[in-house]
């Protein structure tokens, strides 16, 4: 065997030498023989998979953390595309952008929110997202009094249009109101 770091008789150093057509073959040989361990693996993983075997089969924990993982994401909703920052595109769940709206709305006095829903542009992102969102609808309850109620539906979609501008740059929304039920003060 050659030590790595001997020369042949032109000087030239051992690593530096180009491989001939055997180093080839044994090469492809070399790769041949490592595909075949992978398929006999996954061969091997099939069989003790399907006769049921527990070395192959996700533990209780990993399972539990991955039904969990699933739920939190149902409860979230689905991810909202927003238009794209200096920092790159990104998404928001579902449940972040009622949140936000849902604040807004109670941000005004004397009005409480009950059901929003939203119109959404057709998504860039592909089928797991939603577009961005291009109509707001918020149902709402406001305080019964001396209050023209237009007045409040106006100041309930100016809170919703300056929440979602300052909190998530969309700026091209219609916002709808619609007063569903009256409260005492």
């Amino acid at each position: 065997m050659e030590h790595p770091d001997a020369h042949d008789r032109n000087g030239t150093h051992a690593a530096d030498r180009v491989s001939g057509p055997s180093d080839r073959e044994s090469d492809d040989e070399a790769t041949q023989r490592y595909l075949d361990l992978i398929r006999s693996v996954h061969d091997e993983w099939t069989t003790l998979e399907a006769e049921g075997d527990s070395s192959v089969q996700l533990s209780a924990t990993a399972l539990s953390t991955i039904k969990e993982a699933v739920r939190a994401d149902f409860r979230h909703g689905a991810h909202v595309e927003m238009p794209p920052t200096a920092a790159g595109p990104y998404t928001l769940s579902e449940q972040a952008l009622r949140t936000v709206v849902r604040n807004a709305v109670d941000s005004v006095p004397g009005v409480i929110a009950l059901r929003t829903t939203f119109d959404h542009e057709p998504p860039k992102g592909g089928h797991r997202t939603r577009g961005v969102p291009s109509r707001i609808r918020c149902r709402i309850s406001a305080a019964a009094g001396d209050r023209d109620l237009l007045e409040v539906a106006d100041e309930v979609r100016t809170a919703v249009i300056a929440a979602c501008r300052e909190h998530m740059d969309l700026t091209d929304l219609r916002v709808d109101i619609h007063i569903e039920d009256l409260h005492d003060n």
